[in-house]
């Protein structure tokens, strides 16, 4: 099976810091459901040519992946409404 990465342009250090929590919150949450297994991830820090920094998060499953990107795409909105 091929490794599913999602590349996270972080455009300031606090939205590397909400991905940070976020990834916290999600593997929190996914566990709390009492499920059978977890979501395996790897994250790294890469830099762009142009000097950027940016996140890689490596799933090893399509489904994990899907999920963490709606529980980012939710938790960036909520965080710009408060």
């Amino acid at each position: 099976m091929n490794d599913i990465v999602l590349d996270m342009d972080l455009g300031s250090p606090e939205e590397d810091a909400l991905l940070s929590a976020t990834l916290d919150a999600f593997i929190t949450e996914q566990l709390a459901r009492d499920i059978q297994e977890g979501p395996q991830m790897i994250v790294r820090t890469a830099f762009r040519p142009s000097g950027q920094m940016c996140k890689e998060i490596v799933f090893q499953n399509r489904k994990w992946a899907d999920a963490f990107q709606l529980f980012w795409e939710s938790q960036k909105l909520q965080a710009g409404a408060a």
